[in-house]
């Protein structure tokens, strides 16, 4: 069954406008449909972030395509009006201005200044959200006035800086360029809160893509000296095959790294049985995935301290328990 005119006024009156627009060369319409959908995936992603920072569930809908270049037509739909102007005006920043500043590199008060902001923005929206609801209630109250706010909000530029400062977002932006740099016949890309033809984009060359592309996090490796770990496959001769052992309950393949005990291990100078343990120092490699999370790359033994051969039960004690001299009763039995 369709909705009616009135539900579709009503979803309207709860969605937001946003223009991607594509500027070709050669005034092409057409474009790579892989690097299109990969580079508006990275996007989606970051609307979807944005939206779980500010506590905004959104639905998403896109329209037919439109001429000029390649030109893609979004819906934002919000659970209320409220919502639909502050978000949809940091969107163009948030895409279009080359605001990125690493934490690590932030100054502490410029760190909290951004979270501030953010926190200014969520109560801005709730207040107008309340403001609605109970505005007629409000009116009816003689002498009460509608509450000011204390102190001046964050500009959009304000919140997109905020927000950037999220390494999640600021991936997921950065991917969508990368995507987009892979298309030779993409010339710029422009955003604009509206799908009128007459606003203006928001307008990024390709020249600048660059600038908005972010390098991986070189990560230090976890360190741990003098850590006992427990062989469950050794490599017995030489090669870049990784051993296997047990790290934190569970079975991991690692690089051996120290040649000295290498060359023990092919030499046969060193004996592995079930339960053979490694006094050494083992490295957790880590590096940045794709959406900005911390993942684990790799694990590799550095030195070799000790072997330690498994605790066996003690054959003596075992021997004497199987081998008591039962006493000799047969002397006191009168036949």
């Amino acid at each position: 069954m369709g909705c009616n005119l009135g539900e579709v006024q009503k979803e309207s009156l709860r969605s937001g406008e946003f223009k991607i627009h594509y500027h070709l060369n050669g005034g092409a319409h057409r474009m790579d449909a892989i690097v299109r959908n990969r580079a508006e995936g990275e996007l989606l992603a970051l609307l979807k972030e944005v939206a779980a920072v500010l506590g905004l569930p959104v639905h998403v809908e896109t329209h037919a395509f439109g001429e000029g270049g390649l030109v893609e037509y979004l819906d934002l739909v919000f659970q209320n009006k409220e919502q639909i102007a502050t978000v949809m005006a940091l969107l163009s920043p948030l895409l279009g201005a080359p605001l990125y500043f690493d934490k690590i590199k932030q100054s502490r008060q410029q760190t909290q200044l951004n979270e501030l902001n953010i926190k200014k923005i969520k109560l801005e929206i709730k207040e107008k959200e309340d403001a609605a609801t109970d505005l007629e209630e409000k009116k009816n109250q003689v002498g009460k006035s509608l509450a000011l706010p204390l102190e001046k909000a964050p500009t959009a530029d304000d919140i997109a800086q905020a927000l950037l400062a999220r390494k999640k977002i600021a991936r997921r932006r950065s991917n969508y360029y990368e995507a987009s740099l892979t298309d030779s016949k993409i010339d710029a890309v422009g955003f604009a809160p509206s799908h009128n033809k007459v606003t203006a984009d928001k307008v990024v060359p390709r020249s600048d893509f660059g600038n908005f592309v972010i390098a991986k996090a070189n990560l230090e490796p976890l360190v741990y000296e003098g850590l006992l770990l427990e062989i469950v496959s050794p490599v017995l001769r030489s090669g870049s095959i990784k051993w296997r052992g047990i790290f934190e309950k569970k079975t991991v393949s690692f690089e051996l790294q120290d040649d000295t005990f290498r060359s023990e291990v092919a030499s046969q100078k060193v004996q592995f049985q079930n339960g053979t343990t490694l006094l050494c120092d083992f490295e957790v490699h880590q590096r940045e995935d794709d959406t900005g999370e911390i993942e684990i790359a790799g694990y590799a033994v550095t030195k070799v301290h000790d072997v330690k051969a498994p605790q066996m039960f003690r054959k003596n004690s075992a021997e004497e328990q199987l081998n008591l001299q039962l006493p000799d009763w047969s002397s006191d039995i009168d036949v």
